[in-house]
């Protein structure tokens, strides 16, 4: 997976342990389809290093929690700013909850 890319599905080869695997919080929140969130499912199952940008997002709206992903990113406004992930609000998850833009900050 690529940044701001949807997958609706993986050729049989990339799905492999040794593979980094980086999922865009943002965009599978917000312009994602059902087969897109099955792909991320099969991945979030497989013994692979994950990586997720927009951690807090894609935490928010999903049954995924921090400990999930072995790396995080996230690109800041200035060097002086400090980005924390100490308070996630994070609503009881129901996958037919919807959601607009006005949800993220």
């Amino acid at each position: 997976m690529l940044k701001q890319t949807v997958r609706s599905q993986l050729i049989k080869h990339e799905y492999h342990k040794d593979y980094l695997y980086i999922l865009d919080g943002v965009v599978s929140v917000k312009r994602s389809s059902d087969k897109h969130w099955q792909v991320i499912r099969e991945v979030m199952q497989l013994p692979a290093v994950k990586v997720v940008e927009h951690p807090d997002v894609f935490v928010q709206h999903s049954e995924y929690t921090l400990d999930d992903f072995d790396y995080f990113i996230e690109l800041r406004n200035n060097e002086d700013e400090e980005i924390t992930y100490e308070k996630i609000n994070k609503p009881e998850f129901d996958e037919q909850d919807g959601f607009s833009m006005f949800d993220f900050e």
